[in-house]
């Protein structure tokens, strides 16, 4: 009988020592002076830390954390207070493991980010003219899976400028006048049936871009990049930490088009957090020096 106590309090202390040792969450994403204490000690958290369901997290006045459980379900933190980790991961619903392939590319350095878009060929390459299109000047890697998409340039000090959408003939389809450097373009209203348009700026100094190709994904590749998408078991609110995960999925796939339209999104939605993100996407896709 005292054997098999001794058996049983092993293994309850084994367990819990295992549970203890298991990360709830992973950090993607952190502002401000967010802390976690383990144990007794308070310490600054991270991105890249693992918290442990036996953690707390204090979160400052204009503080956010951007987490992804360990299931593969993202969550954000935005009101200031402190949160027993695992109260916080039961209320996470069923998560995705597929998320959870691309935590170590959210997590890699800026620097293995843009190595990697270098040795495919992706980098912007800039020719020098007065307005150049943040878009894939190859028109092979110019592909976008959704079905609008955040359309910037290099401004040359107008006052306003035309973005012009045409068939691949030339022909005119559209065109917005804008006061910015940017604009968002939706292909579901009037683009339906152009599986390409070709895309051009012109400032009202005179100047014009080339012509770029946005090519619309579809078919079996579509569908399966639609798949892909669907398996990240994004919360689909439109969160800054579900389009900044939306992003690094699209940058890792090298979908640069939609890649920047999320980072751009990302930062609209939390500008203190993701900005400085998008800017560094930029930068690594050569359309920003450094």
């Amino acid at each position: 009988m005292k054997r098999n106590l001794l058996i049983i309090v092993f293994t309850i202390a084994s367990f819990s020592i295992g549970y203890a040792q298991q990360y709830a969450f992973m950090v993607l994403s952190s502002k401000g002076l967010t802390e976690v204490k383990s144990g007794e000690q308070w310490t600054s958290i991270k991105v890249g830390a693992q918290l442990k369901p036996t953690d707390e997290v204090k979160i400052p006045g204009n503080g956010y954390l951007g987490l992804v459980h360990a299931s593969g379900k993202s969550l954000q933190i935005k009101e200031a207070g402190n949160y027993k980790v695992v109260d916080l991961a039961s209320k996470v619903g069923k998560g995705s493991s597929a998320l959870n392939k691309y935590t170590d590319f959210i997590l890699s350095s800026d620097q293995e980010k843009k190595n990697k878009l270098a040795a495919t060929g992706a980098v912007h390459r800039n020719v020098k003219k007065d307005i150049m299109l943040g878009l894939p000047s190859d028109p092979a890697k110019a592909e976008l899976q959704g079905n609008h998409f955040f359309l910037t340039w290099t401004a040359d000090g107008s006052s306003s400028y035309k973005v012009v959408v045409m068939d691949l003939g030339e022909d005119e389809l559209a065109s917005f006048t804008v006061d910015t450097n940017n604009f968002m373009i939706d292909l579901s209203k009037g683009y339906e049936s152009a599986s390409q348009i070709l895309l051009k700026v012109v400032s009202a100094n005179g100047n014009t871009s080339d012509k770029y190709t946005v090519k619309k994904l579809s078919g079996h590749r579509k569908k399966k990049m639609d798949e892909a998408v669907g398996e990240l078991g994004l919360s689909g609110e439109a969160t800054g930490l579900d389009k900044y995960i939306l992003a690094s999925f699209f940058e890792d796939k090298l979908m640069l088009i939609d890649a920047l339209t999320a980072y751009k999104e990302a930062a609209e939605a939390e500008p203190d957090v993701y900005q400085e993100v998008y800017e560094q996407f930029l930068v690594r896709f050569g359309f920003k020096p450094n």
